[in-house]
């Protein structure tokens, strides 16, 4: 078994190498830069950030994460990392529509809004970075990684309908997906779900 694991992982990494690697790192970059782009632009809108930081707290209220703790707390995070996660991946099956990119966009700016309400509120950033970044520095990556993958299903799929690819192209693209997606993505996010259920609030309790 263990012998099997390990040649998906290989397969896993060779077509990551050869076909998502590059990809990866821009929108890992990109993630990065809209983030910091909508802290900044939210920092000066304090009123519409707060607008959309209770709606974000809606989403967590109607996910009970809020009144949770502990492993509950756990698996309610976990199960809505990789819930998200496939739900992007599988985005990417709608043709021509890319909609990966715009669970890529939306992360980014949920995250933006959370650093400007707590920048504009005078807790600063220091607190935000502690509670993000954690668990952050894994969920993070997992996400994009959803995101990259959504896009690339989507643009085989496209190349399919348009007759412009190659025997077997979109069968390989799906098992490297769904290799990637057990291999890389769920240990990603069931460590970070991890750190952001029993680290992240002791990291907050220091720095509030």
């Amino acid at each position: 078994m263990l012998n099997f694991i390990n040649l998906q992982w290989e397969y896993a990494a060779d077509y990551f190498s050869r076909n998502l690697k590059q990809m990866f790192f821009i929108y890992l970059g990109l993630f990065i830069t809209l983030t910091v782009f909508s802290i900044v632009l939210f920092a000066f809108n304090p009123d519409i950030a707060n607008v959309y930081y209770q709606e974000i707290l809606k989403l967590f209220e109607e996910k009970d994460i809020l009144n949770s703790s502990g492993f509950a707390l756990y698996a309610l995070i976990l199960g809505n990392n990789v819930r998200a996660g496939g739900m992007i991946i599988l985005s990417g099956f709608i043709p021509f529509l890319f909609l990966p990119i715009f669970s890529f966009i939306s992360n980014a700016m949920i995250l933006g809004v959370m650093g400007a309400v707590f920048q504009s509120n005078g807790v600063g950033l220091v607190p935000f970075l502690a509670g993000i970044l954690p668990h952050g520095i894994l969920e993070i990556p997992g996400l994009v990684l959803g995101t990259i993958l959504g896009i690339h299903i989507c643009q085989k799929l496209v190349k399919v309908i348009l007759r412009r690819t190659v025997p077997g192209e979109f069968k390989q693209a799906i098992l490297a997906v769904l290799r990637i997606f057990l291999l890389w993505m769920l240990p990603l996010f069931a460590i970070a779900s991890g750190i952001e259920t029993f680290l992240t609030p002791l990291l907050l309790n220091a720095f509030l």
